[in-house]
């Protein structure tokens, strides 16, 4: 039987976390989702709980950025090697570079049409659950 892949999804955009709910309801994979409004909720969360398959960050958020979530991220050992996929507005090809470099394994920008967006959902959640069901 294969288990639910778990999901944290730290977007500041209520309408978004609503809208990745529902994406990720269509991708057919089994998942518990988790979701928080800023980095700061993430860290903490990341803290307390048990280790997450899959963390989907927005970098514009208040409190603590994206940017700064990630890099924490990936300075913990418990999280570091836990797929990270940045999902953002912000479409600049050298950010996108600087992000994979400090270890985000997709950066993918938020397309405005609802069923590309759900597309692109489906897209990072197979590619983590790819990874994670390589790794069981």
């Amino acid at each position: 039987m294969l288990k639910s892949l778990k999901i944290v999804l730290a977007d500041d955009d209520e309408d978004d976390r609503d809208f990745f709910r529902e994406a990720v309801g269509l991708t057919g994979v089994p998942a518990a989702l988790t979701t928080v409004k800023n980095g700061l909720e993430l860290m903490q969360l990341l803290q307390t709980s048990d280790k997450f398959d899959m963390i989907v960050l927005d970098l514009n958020m208040h409190l603590k950025n994206g940017i700064e979530s990630l890099e924490e991220i990936k300075a913990d050992t418990k999280h570091s090697d836990t797929f990270c996929a940045v999902l953002t507005t912000a479409s600049n090809r050298h950010l996108q570079e600087e992000l994979i470099k400090k270890g985000a394994d997709m950066f993918r920008t938020k397309p405005y049409n609802y069923e590309l967006y759900v597309e692109t959902v489906k897209e990072i959640i197979s590619s983590a659950w790819l990874r994670t069901y390589e790794n069981r």
